[in-house]
């Protein structure tokens, strides 16, 4: 992580923006308590890591954990590599395993003390970032191609990513050749069952003698983020969202066959993929030219039936490009093909919460059965459509508030690289003073 930090030091935009790299680690992880310390002040230099971001990939069975005050095992990664490939019950009882396997090395402690730890160095630096893996993977629109194994720096995309690895090309004394994953568990003819990378001209299977074995690179997965924003202070209303939305989704669209890749695996995941990140900022000053107190009643209704409205118009909106152009290369056997939109795979929990108001949506806003059964008919365009954005610099440029967050100060100073600078909320006056909420 030393040379990672140097990396993000060395390399910057013409001196004016400095490099940020995000670095995620699951809670299992031996080294778990020595990461939380990474941007510490105090305590040996050496171990420290002041210009990265850690984040935390968090499975549901830690949280269960925390919950019940249980022990929770820490390993190391080399043991258990396995473990970044699972979720959900796969995962749970693959770790459950690990714990009951003498042979592997282990460290015990208790889950709500490391979970202390990490409310701690939260409250503090604002860090690690927390992201929930299960969740994530669950809701993951094309979970038949791969898993989600991170987010990115700004928390804003869950997409499939795959780093890079090798296959074992295995050629036969008779030169037929069999191509075997790394990883993959073999049965040789002495009964042996070793992995693909073991395996050696000493070895034969299914009684032919192997010849040479060579290992091939393959590229991994390199997930993209083609962002757009909209100004929730400006488009908030039905016919407005109607009209922008299949605007924005074209033009990201359009971005994918018109940006320059720096590389080509990055190229051949977002062709494969065609992800876009629609997104929205200005929602602190929607909520104050109206009148609304942030987190009121009225908030989560209006908020809610304005995201609803958008992420219906995005599909609606990504499907018809489908037609017309056709649709992403990994459409069938997603979730899109299969009739199950976003709205579907809300957490349980997260919609329990709603349950005063009558549920997470209104059943009436939006014709989600018409919906899916047109997708399912002409496909989709792009294999991922909504990301919210943090926008704290195109934010300012358009002169709103950030992304989907409450103010910070309704005036305050900026510092950046550039100097200081002042800044005040949007049409900040004696009317909209109570409604705009620092956080």
């Amino acid at each position: 992580l030393k040379v990672t930090n140097d990396i993000a030091v060395a390399v910057d935009q013409l001196g004016t923006r400095k490099g940020a790299i995000a670095v995620y680690v699951e809670p299992w992880h031996m080294d778990v308590s020595d990461f939380l310390d990474l941007r510490k002040n105090s305590g040996e230099e050496r171990r420290r890591a002041h210009e990265l971001f850690p984040a935390l990939w968090i499975n549901d069975l830690f949280m269960k954990r925390v919950k019940e005050n249980a022990r929770w095992s820490l390993f190391d990664p080399a043991e258990v590599a396995d473990l970044c490939d699972l979720y959900g019950d796969e995962f749970e009882a693959r770790y459950i395993a690990y714990e009951n396997d003498e042979k592997i090395q282990k460290n015990v402690v208790m889950a709500k003390e490391l979970w202390k730890k990490i409310l701690t160095s939260y409250f503090e630096s604002g860090m690690p970032f927390l992201c929930f893996k299960d969740n994530a993977n669950k809701a993951n629109p094309n979970d038949h191609d791969g898993i989600i194994r991170s987010s990115n720096l700004c928390t804003e995309i869950f997409q499939n990513t795959q780093p890079n690895y090798y296959k074992i090309k295995i050629t036969f004394d008779n030169g037929s050749e069999r191509l075997f994953d790394e990883e993959e568990d073999v049965t040789v003819d002495s009964g042996i069952t070793k992995k693909a990378k073991k395996l050696s001209a000493l070895d034969s299977i299914g009684g032919e003698q192997i010849f040479i074995v060579e290992k091939e690179s393959v590229e991994g997965k390199t997930a993209v983020c083609n962002l757009a924003s909209i100004n929730l202070s400006k488009i908030n209303k039905k016919e407005d969202i109607e009209r922008v939305v299949p605007i924005a989704v074209r033009m990201l669209d359009n971005v994918i066959d018109l940006n320059f890749y720096p590389h080509k695996k990055v190229k051949h995941t977002n062709l494969a993929s065609r992800s876009i990140g629609l997104g929205v900022m200005g929602e602190a000053q929607m909520l104050a030219e109206r009148g609304v107190k942030w987190g009121s009643y009225e908030h989560l209704a209006l908020i809610d039936s304005v995201m609803e409205n958008i992420s219906y118009n995005a599909i609606y909106a990504s499907s018809n490009l489908a037609v017309e152009k056709g649709v992403y290369p990994l459409f069938e056997g997603s979730k899109w093909s299969r009739g199950v939109m976003p709205i579907d795979t809300a957490n349980a929990n997260a919609k329990a919460l709603l349950n005063d108001r009558g549920g997470l949506f209104d059943e009436n806003a939006c014709d989600w059965s018409k919906l899916r059964e047109k997708v399912k008919k002409d496909g989709m365009r792009n294999g991922y459509l909504m990301a919210i954005a943090p926008t704290s610099s195109i934010s300012i440029l358009v002169g709103t508030t950030q992304t989907i967050e409450p103010v910070y100060k309704r005036k305050w100073f900026e510092h950046n690289l550039s100097g200081m600078i002042p800044n005040v909320v949007p049409n900040l006056s004696p009317e909209t003073w109570q409604f705009y909420t620092p956080a």
